[in-house]
């Protein structure tokens, strides 16, 4: 799909003059951060080098006392207290977290996760049960609850308190529980708006700590569960997002878990550096999968067991199950893009949606985001199970989609998420008028302009200028992710150096001049456009990140591409 590259305009020359005086590093690093809001020197300090004192007092979230208070009465009386998770790696970390914390603390707890294929998402009927079967006193959500008033009632009528821990945004009505600590609900102001649910679970624990009287500095151990729960759920890496996940990062790579250490062996990262990719494409993937094709309790054992052996045997599993997800991933998007070359209209519709009796409900959200990704639309992907669709729902910038599933709930039995990523359940015979509405919304919200991909590029780069100390720098804006992407630059008119080849699965290596600065270049899954390269003219426009690449005990400059095109051309890769 061609790109639009949108180069971001120039930045108040002020702050920049300012930043490369009182910063003391180049100017196109200035640039970058006053092109991201930052316009004082202090905060661009704290951003190139943040600490965990940076971090914001935890009882700045509404309820927090009350929710501390009530669990440090069940730790007194030694009530029985289960945590309730979600089967994502954000719910999976972030009950693994709670349940150390807890249990370290000396209390009764245990955990429970719901059935993906069974109960669904949230607090289920299922999972009341079960409290009321291990007689439990209180009630502890984690990534799930905002929108459970029926299960939060049926818990009191069982004599079950309850304390809702979640980040997703909250219905026209919230459950009449003990305690709610979502930030979603003290606007977007509070400086918790955007954290993850393991992140909301660290805040409760920071809380919990500091109210005991505890040494909270114990608590960094577990910010390597922080920074796999927050990357993987593609929160903005912004703000205590970035500090949590930059010093998770950081303990991943020394985690004394031997759950954490036998996923790290078997994915194949044992000794190399871990950052945000390699936990979105690579660790994320494999706890997830266990929860997306069943039950998630093993990946719990995972990350909080203490025994070697059992970890090594899990994480077999978990490697084992994603590879069983990966093959279903592959059938199930075949039989997608056959029903979007049957069914959707791209001159048409603006907001896809699919549904199928096969498919498994535990991969069509990664299905749909693979669509997103192909076709620039916002995507759900329904299960249907019988009497009823289990859907998956991902987004495009500029289209809100919980906003959106709102404007469509009559007709959804239930809905829930947030601006990029939603679930849904529907009646079969009500997929259709869905497809209709949801249609009809999308187009009163979205553009043309909006169904155009775009490249954001940060700056315009002169290759001369490109070298170890900018590349070392730029990694100080890391982590990234959402709102805090990897910074892109453009280059105009640069030549081609030798043959170009494609090497791997389809990805695109060459060499670029620029005066007298040569530089290799990568452009992954960029294969296709070596015909343009071999047989057109050698100027390029070159749009890229700046990166060292490792191999063979060497380091080198590289540029990964992002899109490439012909010099003075406008059609983009």
């Amino acid at each position: 799909m061609e790109l639009k590259w949108v180069v971001q305009p120039d930045p108040d020359s002020n702050i920049v003059s300012r930043f490369t005086g009182d910063l003391g590093i180049s100017e196109i690093a200035c640039r970058i951060l006053a092109a991201r809001g930052i316009t004082e020197s202090d905060p661009a300090r704290k951003f190139l080098n943040p600490s965990l004192s940076d971090l914001f007092d935890p009882f700045l979230l509404s309820r927090m006392d009350e929710a501390v208070d009530r669990v440090i009465q069940a730790l007194k009386a030694n009530e029985k207290m289960m945590i309730y998770g979600d089967y994502d790696v954000d719910g999976i970390t972030g009950t693994a977290l709670m349940f150390l914390v807890l249990n370290r603390l000396g209390a009764n707890v245990s955990y429970y996760l719901p059935n993906r294929l069974v109960e669904g998402y949230g607090i289920s009927e299922d999972g009341l049960q079960e409290a009321e079967k291990r007689k439990i006193n209180l009630l502890v959500s984690v990534d799930c609850g905002i929108t459970a008033v029926d299960e939060v009632e049926t818990a009191r009528r069982m004599g079950i308190d309850c304390i809702i821990t979640d980040h997703h945004e909250p219905g026209d009505r919230l459950p009449v529980a003990n305690a709610i600590v979502n930030a979603k609900l003290d606007g977007p102001l509070n400086p918790g708006f955007e954290l993850s649910a393991v992140g909301v679970a660290y805040k409760f624990a920071q809380a919990l700590y500091r109210k005991l009287g505890q040494d909270e500095t114990e608590l960094e151990q577990h910010l390597d569960l922080v920074a796999l729960g927050t990357a993987a759920d593609i929160v903005p890496m912004v703000g205590e997002n970035r500090i949590l996940t930059k010093f998770g990062l950081q303990q991943i790579a020394r985690t004394t878990k031997p759950g954490l250490k036998a996923l790290i062996f078997i994915a194949g990262l044992m000794g190399h550096k871990i950052g945000t990719g390699q936990v979105v494409f690579i660790l994320a993937p494999r706890i997830n999968a266990i929860g997306r094709l069943g039950d998630a309790q093993q990946a719990i054992k995972l990350l909080t067991t203490k025994d070697e052996v059992m970890a090594h045997s899990i994480a077999r599993i978990l490697n084992a199950e994603n590879k069983r997800r990966k093959d279903i991933d592959e059938q199930t998007m075949m039989e997608a893009l056959e029903q979007i070359e049957h069914d959707v209209d791209m001159s048409r519709d603006r907001a896809i949606v699919l549904a199928s009796q096969g498919w498994h409900q535990g991969v069509i959200g990664i299905v749909a985001s693979r669509l997103v990704e192909r076709f620039h639309r916002p995507t759900v992907m329904i299960a249907i199970d019988g009497a009823e669709g289990k859907g998956s729902a991902r987004s495009i910038p500029g289209f809100h989609l919980y906003e959106a599933l709102k404007e469509c709930e009559s007709e959804l039995i239930r809905y829930g998420g947030h601006k990029y990523a939603a679930g849904l359940s529907i009646l079969p015979e009500k997929i259709e008028s869905f497809r209709r509405q949801l249609n009809m919304v999308s187009s009163r919200m979205l553009s043309d302009e909006d169904l155009i991909p775009k490249l954001e590029i940060d700056s315009e780069l002169d290759l001369e200028k490109v070298d170890d100390d900018l590349v070392l720098l730029l990694e100080k804006f890391s982590p990234f992710g959402p709102q805090n992407m990897r910074p892109v630059f453009v280059s105009y008119g640069v030549e081609v150096v030798g043959t170009p080849h494609v090497v791997g699965n389809n990805h695109l290596r060459f060499r670029v001049r620029k005066g007298n600065k040569v530089l290799d270049c990568i452009g992954f899954s960029l294969g296709e456009y070596l015909k343009n390269l071999t047989f057109r003219p050698s100027n390029l426009d070159i749009a890229y990140v700046l990166e060292h690449n490792y191999w063979n005990g060497s380091n080198r400059i590289q540029l990964r591409l992002k899109a490439v095109k012909v010099a003075g051309e406008n059609a983009a890769a």
